[in-house]
């Protein structure tokens, strides 16, 4: 597995994933980031690609031991 920088989420990444780790619908998180819900899935899985996370879960988990 490849080791990763905090810093290879941009500012917006760690806000969508911040957003997700607490619960917020796609639609909410859409409309706070003034982007598509389609964005807000693409996005995700970019961080999820960027990060080697095979889930949420696992997203979260590298979130709260990098950021």
């Amino acid at each position: 597995m490849i080791a990763h920088k905090a810093n290879t989420l941009d500012e917006k990444q760690i806000k969508l994933l911040a957003l997700l780790a607490v619960g917020t619908a796609e639609a909410d998180i859409a409309e706070q980031l003034c982007i598509s819900t389609r964005a807000v899935r693409t996005e995700t899985d970019h961080i999820f690609n960027k990060i080697n996370a095979p889930n949420l879960f696992q997203a979260v988990l590298w979130a709260a031991s990098k950021l």
